[in-house]
Parts: C-alpha cells; structure tokens; sequence
C-alpha cells in the first residue's frame, strides 16, 4: 500500500485523523496521501503543522478543496490516483454523539469499494502489535481482500487473532477458511453470539488489540447503511463502536 486518501468535513476538527494516517503511512512504508477538504482551509486549521508533521515522516501529502457529489469524486479519485485506502474518522464511545459512523464515512463504506480504516476522534497512533479479525465465515470471497491486513501485519511485524462468531445465521460451510486467511493466523478463538459486534466485546480483553479488523457486510452492524428508504448513511454506536482503529476490508461475507 502507497497511497491514502483522508476524505475530512472539517480540517480543524479531523486534524487528529490526518495525523494518525501520516503516522500510519510511516509505519506501514506507505508514500502519499491526498487529503479532499470539503470545506474552505482556514487559518485557524493548522495546516502548516500537518505539512510540517508529514515532512518530518518523509510522507508527500497534498490537499484538494472540493464541492461537488463527495462519494462520486471519492470513487473518481480513487481510481485515477491509484488510492490503496482510504482513511476516515468515526466518534469515539466517550462523545454524547449516539453515532459512531457519520454520514461522510457511513457513505464511504457502503457507497465505494475501497479498504477503509476508521480512526476514533483524537485518536493517537500506537504501535501495532495485535490486530484482532473477526469473521463469521472464513471464506472470502473477494480477491485481493485480504491485501491491507496483510500488509499491515507483515509492515509491523504485528500478530494476528483471528475471531469465529457463529451466529444464528451461520452454516456448515462458513467453517472453511481460504487458505491465505489461514497463513495470516496466529490464534484462533471462536464464539456462539447473536451478532458478531457481541463476539468482538466478549473477547477484546481477551486479546487487547492495536486494531480490529471486519469485512464489509450488508448484514449485522453495518446492516442500517444499505437501507435504501433513506439518506441516512449513518451508524450508531448501538450496532457497533470501537475505541481502536477499525479496518474494513473491502468485499462481503
């Protein structure tokens, strides 16, 4: 992975993502990340500091202002600047906001096809050791899926815990795994649990993860943001929140 796209409404208010992504980029021997600004950079933003911060990783960064179809752009760009992720913000659990997904990164989730890391508000970056997986089948059916997770871990040198939540839906074939899922493996625990997003709070004490990583999904926690009645691309924390970086592989299960 080389190239980020950090997709911000406020740059002042998003200014803790675009620095974890510059931190993340580091780490992961990334090389470029585009910011889209939605709104006019001001002075007030700050945005020497996160120029200077970039220049201090070795990190190319470079700001677009845009108004438009945001999500058409997104895709767009996304296509023609060669983008391997995309970087977005979600609230914490300790905000009074009820969602954990705005409207921006809800619609980016559902609305394109790239990888999508979601970082917690003011969220620092730390260095990653664990990264929790959870799945409900272990098939997975879209190539090239796995690329971000498998960078990350072998970038970091970070170990895997793989997470099996069977849920009422699950069927006898979702206990195969794809044999690269596999490889990525070091633990494995598996669980009986309503939902998935139930299995992750059983057992994130458990591991103590640096990151948690899920698949795309039009069931479960992200059910709410194919519901094609309304505009609302939004997720609320009582379907799914998570205090760590989320990464949400692209393709379904």
């Amino acid at each position: 992975m080389k190239t980020f796209l950090v997709p911000i409404s406020s740059l002042k208010e998003k200014k803790a993502t675009l620095i974890y992504a510059i931190d993340y980029a580091k780490a992961i021997g990334a090389e470029m990340i585009y910011g889209i600004q939605l709104n006019e950079i001001k002075e007030e933003d700050h945005l020497e500091d996160i120029m200077e911060h970039a220049k201090k990783q070795d990190i190319g960064i470079n700001f677009r202002f845009f108004e438009g179809e945001t999500i058409e752009y997104i895709k767009e760009f996304c296509k023609d600047y060669n983008v391997d992720l995309v970087v977005a913000s979600a609230n914490t659990p300790k905000t009074s906001d009820k969602k954990f997904l705005d409207n921006l990164s809800g619609s980016i989730v559902r609305k394109t096809e790239m990888p999508v890391l979601l970082i917690p508000e003011n969220y620092e970056y730390k260095s990653i050791n664990t990264v929790l997986t959870a799945i409900k089948s272990g098939i997975v059916k879209t190539q090239g899926a796995l690329k971000p997770l498998e960078h990350t871990l072998l970038s970091t040198k970070a170990e895997m815990t793989l997470l099996q939540v069977k849920t009422p839906s699950y069927l006898p074939e979702d206990l195969m795994f794809d044999k690269d899922l596999a490889i990525l493996t070091s633990k494995y625990y598996s669980s009986e649990n309503a939902t998935l997003f139930q299995g992750v709070l059983e057992h994130i004490h458990v591991v103590n993860p640096d990151m948690i990583c899920v698949f795309r999904r039009k069931r479960g926690f992200f059910q709410k943001l194919w519901n094609d009645v309304t505009l609302d691309h939004t997720v609320n924390k009582a379907d799914f929140e998570s205090r760590i970086p989320l990464l949400v592989l692209k393709g379904e299960q």
